[in-house]
């Protein structure tokens, strides 16, 4: 089982790696190259359940909301599936945080992303970022517990170097010239 400091450094976040070949701490770049060749060749385990843990595919997240699936980490996340008692659904992103927190809700580690196609600018639904943080609450107390499979997590990249190693259209499923014709 890996611990909670392999996840950090993996991370980026921990001191120095230790072990065989390694003879200094990685750099920035170094690590962020090592994360991104990571995740696009994808580990082929599961999705990492244990970060939501109770929480089960068709639990109820609060406010109407219910996660319909959690998907293995690919490209660096891994994809949270919700949809709300009226319909609506969208994909949440779970990342690696790296400094300032992005997205809707975040714990010390990750940052939970809307990538529901939305500007920027647009407000959050009230109800999707209430129950957002309280899945991030439940995030935090799991991320680091002792228990915890933290190897998957060492798979994820932060939004930023999501965007930067793939471009946002591929975040959102969609293809570059259908995004580009749509733009215009």
């Amino acid at each position: 089982m890996t611990s909670r400091r392999d996840l950090l450094r993996s991370l980026g976040l921990g001191a120095a790696a230790v072990g065989a070949g390694f003879a200094r701490p990685a750099s920035a770049a170094e690590r962020s190259a090592d994360l991104r060749a990571f995740a696009r060749a994808g580990d082929g385990r599961g999705a990492p359940w244990w970060l939501i843990h109770p929480v089960r595919a068709g639990s109820s997240i609060g406010k109407g909301w219910h996660l319909i699936d959690l998907g293995r980490v690919e490209k660096g996340a891994s994809v949270l599936t919700l949809r709300h008692r009226d319909g609506r659904e969208v994909a949440v992103h779970l990342c690696a945080r790296r400094g300032a927190p992005r997205g809707l809700a975040h714990s010390a580690l990750f940052d939970l992303v809307s990538m529901d196609g939305r500007n920027a600018d647009a407000p959050t639904p009230e109800d999707l970022g209430r129950a957002l943080m309280g899945l991030a609450r439940r995030v935090q107390r799991n991320e680091l517990g002792l228990e915890s499979e933290l190897a998957d997590a060492g798979w994820m990249m932060s939004h930023a170097e999501r965007v930067e190693a793939y471009g946002p259209a591929a975040l959102l499923g969609v293809d570059d010239a259908a995004l580009a014709a749509e733009i215009g």
